[in-house]
């Protein structure tokens, strides 16, 4: 399959590492024009690639000044053709443990975020009267473990906010759907994890092994791409299999 993503217009948050940063770094190279944030602190970075750009905002979207600040800079931006909702946070914590201030910020950033950047950069796909929206939650959106409830009730409802927006979206031929990878082979896994714990919890993956950032960033490619004109509404689980034992 022959796919760029010439002259397209792409927004993605969460970009500072792992699936966001390859997510950003592939579509890039694609051709695509580039909008990304993350909460590095430095300035407004524009980098090119021939004729293709890659702008980047910092913006702490725990901070609620900043928050309203970007939205109003996404209303400026010019025509955005895919909206990929990556950002999101995690803290590992008994219910009876989980503090107010962390339940709220995890199911702010995560599905709260996510509404707010959808609803405004939906309204530029209807006036294009096309558009893909991509929202990337979780397996523990689908299942869960101990200490998750926090992390579980933002996933899942991400899912929810998914199938909605693409009832609402549909007659303007905006496709959204949400991707839910399961374990994958991140910096951020293995600062949490040991050797021992990744070879632990990959023996309890079908396939035996964690994901790679580039196998979601496949799933997310193909979906927003020409080939895909008819799946919305869809949560994608790509795990392995370790949903299905």
């Amino acid at each position: 399959m022959n796919i760029d993503f010439k002259k397209k217009n792409i927004l993605i948050t969460g970009t500072s590492r792992g699936i966001g940063k390859e997510l950003a770094e592939s579509f890039f190279k694609m051709g695509a024009n580039i909008f990304s944030t993350s909460t590095q602190r430095k300035k407004t970075k524009i980098s090119k690639i021939g004729r293709n750009k890659w702008i980047h905002f910092s913006v702490d979207f725990n901070n609620d000044f900043e928050v309203k600040a970007f939205i109003r800079r996404l209303e400026k931006l010019p025509r955005i053709d895919i909206l990929i909702n990556n950002a999101g946070v995690n803290k590992i914590e008994d219910l009876a443990k989980i503090k107010d201030e962390d339940w709220l910020k995890i199911n702010k950033i995560n599905l709260t975020l996510p509404y707010l950047i959808s609803k405004t950069i939906s309204q530029k796909m209807k006036s294009q009267k096309k558009g893909h929206i991509i929202n990337i939650s979780s397996i523990f959106g689908v299942i869960s473990k101990k200490k998750r409830a926090a992390y579980s009730a933002s996933k899942s409802g991400l899912i929810g906010l998914t199938k909605a927006m693409s009832l609402d979206l549909a007659g303007s031929n905006i496709l959204v759907n949400s991707v839910s990878p399961g374990f994958v082979k991140t910096d951020l896994t293995r600062n949490i994890l040991t050797n021992e714990e990744i070879k632990a919890l990959s023996d309890e993956v079908p396939l035996k092994r964690f994901a790679q950032s580039k196998e979601i960033v496949q799933l997310v490619i193909f979906l927003c791409s020409k080939f895909n004109t008819y799946i919305t509404g869809q949560n994608l689980v790509i795990d392995g299999g370790y949903t299905i034992k």
